[in-house]
């Protein structure tokens, strides 16, 4: 009978294990703290509040708002402390106690942060770094604080023992007490007095953390943040940009603006104009639109779709109609990776519409994959409501990728997101369909 018992038990251990193999592996720590406006987007492009005690894992990016704030400890005893307007994300997270399988990758894309490494760092000191889109950070010890300039430089200060800081030109070791500047990939990090900028604004009221407040009965309350309606948004005329669009695809004609200089003008993130050197493009009707990053942390990108819209000759003007016009725009990324094999999830995208307008779905089990070594392509489906566009093994030059129905490019620090825009065919509707999408790793 004991024994009857003993094995009923250690099956039913045994299909809990199964049913649930990865849950002990995916949490990357808990947030120990959290104030204003602070949210997790999920790998499947989810976007949920976060509060006291809320699980943190590897995949997730932590959001906080202009008067957001976050603290997160992770399960190997490290500490992030997350500062306003700030985008941090947890690329590869893994806690198994294992030097060879251990890894702390995570991304600054903006804001500010300071840190203290865990039991990861001390384990194997190569498998912890921070990726900004200037820099990588690599520990020598066990504490810094990096933040974002408003001229989009990086400073960079190390608060206990050693760190070194890495780009395209070499590294740069700091002891405790020593800053640098990062100005760009591509210029060696300027070593500076000035310690990077980590600072929290006043506000009028102490800040309410989220399930920290009781009821007369001494019970928590969750108190709901509040999303902020004065976020910093990306206005004005820019040349760094890339732009992929289509439009007029009742014959399966589809223009992609080239890159290279052209002038993109941005209205609170929303692209208002764009130019190929040959053609200028406007809105009649805009419809919905979305964005990532900022062009302020040079990591901004940005989707939408012109219900109506005009193309021009900007040297003898002859405008035409185009209409349902799909688009992506944004900065490109400052450092290609070399190697290894990367998979993104659908993060944003426009409706895809047909060509008589028709409006329809994108599914978020679309998928984007990168190979970086060798040869490098991308393998990439869009599945909507009209029909899948599948195309692999797609060249990538630069930033660039671009086949047959699919082109686009790479943004944000290590081609952490990629922006595409699309065209099928649907023999059920008739006709050929476009649209946008952005990818996120």
């Amino acid at each position: 009978m004991n024994q009857n018992f003993q094995f009923k038990n250690a099956a039913l251990l045994m299909a809990l294990a199964a049913a649930y193999p990865l849950q002990a592996y995916a949490l990357a720590g808990v947030a120990q703290f959290t104030a204003g406006e602070v949210n997790v987007r999920q790998t499947d492009g989810r976007v949920t509040a976060l509060a006291k005690g809320g699980d943190i894992d590897s995949g997730h990016a932590i959001v906080t708002g202009l008067n957001g704030r976050a603290q997160v400890r992770f399960t190997d005893g490290g500490l992030v402390s997350l500062q306003p307007n700030t985008e941090f994300k947890i690329s590869n997270y893994v806690d198994q106690n294992d030097p060879k399988q251990d890894r702390f990758l995570v991304d600054l894309l903006r804001g500010s942060m300071r840190a203290i490494t865990g039991l990861i760092g001390k384990r194997n000191r190569e498998n912890y770094k921070l990726t900004t889109t200037t820099a990588t950070i690599g520990i020598r010890g066990s504490g810094f604080k990096v933040g974002y300039n408003p001229d989009g430089t990086l400073g960079i200060t190390s608060e206990l023992d050693k760190i070194e800081v890495c780009n395209q030109s070499g590294c740069i070791g700091l002891v405790a007490g020593e800053s640098v500047r990062v100005i760009d990939s591509v210029t060696p990090p300027v070593r500076t007095s000035e310690q990077a900028k980590v600072d929290t604004p006043s506000t009028e009221k102490d800040p309410v953390a989220v399930a920290e407040k009781v009821n007369e009965e001494g019970k928590a309350v969750i108190v709901t943040t509040v999303a902020s309606t004065t976020a910093a948004s990306s206005t004005g005329s820019f040349t760094n940009m890339l732009v992929r669009a289509n439009y007029g695809a009742t014959t399966g004609g589809t223009t992609f603006v080239p890159s290279g200089g052209a002038l993109t003008v941005l209205d609170a993130n929303k692209v208002t104009k764009f130019t190929d050197g040959t053609f200028g493009y406007t809105p009649n009707t805009v419809g919905s639109s979305g964005f990532l990053g900022a062009t302020a942390t040079n990591d901004f990108i940005g989707w939408g779709v012109w219900t109506s819209a005009t193309k021009a000759d900007l040297v003898t003007p002859s405008p035409i109609s185009a209409n349902y016009l799909h688009y992506v725009a944004g900065q490109p990324t400052p450092l290609m990776p070399t190697t290894g094999t990367l998979s993104y999830s659908l993060v944003g995208s426009t409706a895809p519409t047909l060509y008589t307008g028709a409006s329809g779905t994108i599914s978020a089990s679309s998928t984007f994959t990168a190979y970086f070594g060798g040869t490098p392509k991308v393998d990439v489906s869009i599945i909507t409501s009209f029909g899948t566009v599948t195309e692999n093994a797609i060249g990538i030059s630069g930033q660039d990728f671009a086949g047959t129905s699919v082109k686009g490019f790479f943004s944000g620090p290590n081609a952490v997101r990629a922006g595409l825009v699309y065209q099928g065919f649907s023999s059920g509707n008739g006709g050929y369909f476009s649209g946008a999408a952005v990818f996120q790793k």
